[in-house]
């Protein structure tokens, strides 16, 4: 009688049973398919990188620019965004901290200039710093919201565009990626300030 009670199907119905939940899985995934990765996708790297320092390959005029053809072509708009989205998100948070120090170096001289310890002059130079560091951290949170709140569509850049029209965006891509190189060197020769 313990038996029964353990396996109240029969053998039979039991594999059935096993078959229709294993079919049931299967239907259930393919409704709710699992979400793409959303870590930021590796880049080859290039040889001038490989070339160079591990330390020297974080300096942006040392390293390889970021292929924007290859980046578009090769990475769902979703991952696209959440890595727009980490890398503001970074580079906003950096700017707060800087924000923040300047802030209470501010504060500390004012006493300063307050005791004549300080020139005037020095707190109003530090006080400007603080405002451009202030206002390049409100700009970069703004872009941050804009493009958390941005839907973008699962799937290529091209699964949103005509097929034949696929030469023509590649040719506008290819534009726009070297525009983006160009800007990059104008920087590197004619940093601004």
């Amino acid at each position: 009688m313990p038996s029964a009670i353990r396996n109240p199907i029969p053998g039979p119905l039991r594999g059935l049973r096993r078959r229709l939940g294993r079919v049931l899985l299967a239907w259930g995934e393919a409704l709710d398919p699992p979400p793409p990765p959303t870590g930021p996708a590796s880049l080859p790297v290039g040889s001038l990188t490989k070339a160079i320092s591990p330390a020297a390959a974080q300096c942006p005029a040392l390293r390889e620019p970021l292929s924007v053809e290859n980046a578009v072509l090769n990475r769902e708009m979703t991952v696209l965004k959440r890595e727009v989205s980490d890398a503001l998100a970074a580079l906003a948070a950096a700017h707060a901290l800087v924000t923040s120090a300047r802030l209470a170096q501010v504060q500390a001289m004012r006493a300063e200039v307050d005791d004549g310890a300080a020139s005037a002059d020095a707190l109003m130079a530090l006080a400007a710093d603080y405002q451009g560091w202030q206002s390049d951290q409100v700009r970069l949170f703004d872009a941050l919201g804009l493009v958390l709140r941005m839907k973008v569509p699962p799937g290529n850049v091209l699964d949103q565009v005509d097929p034949r029209l696929h030469e023509q965006a590649r040719s506008h891509l290819e534009g726009l990626s070297l525009e983006y190189q160009r800007g990059l060197l104008m920087q590197q020769f004619h940093p601004p300030g």
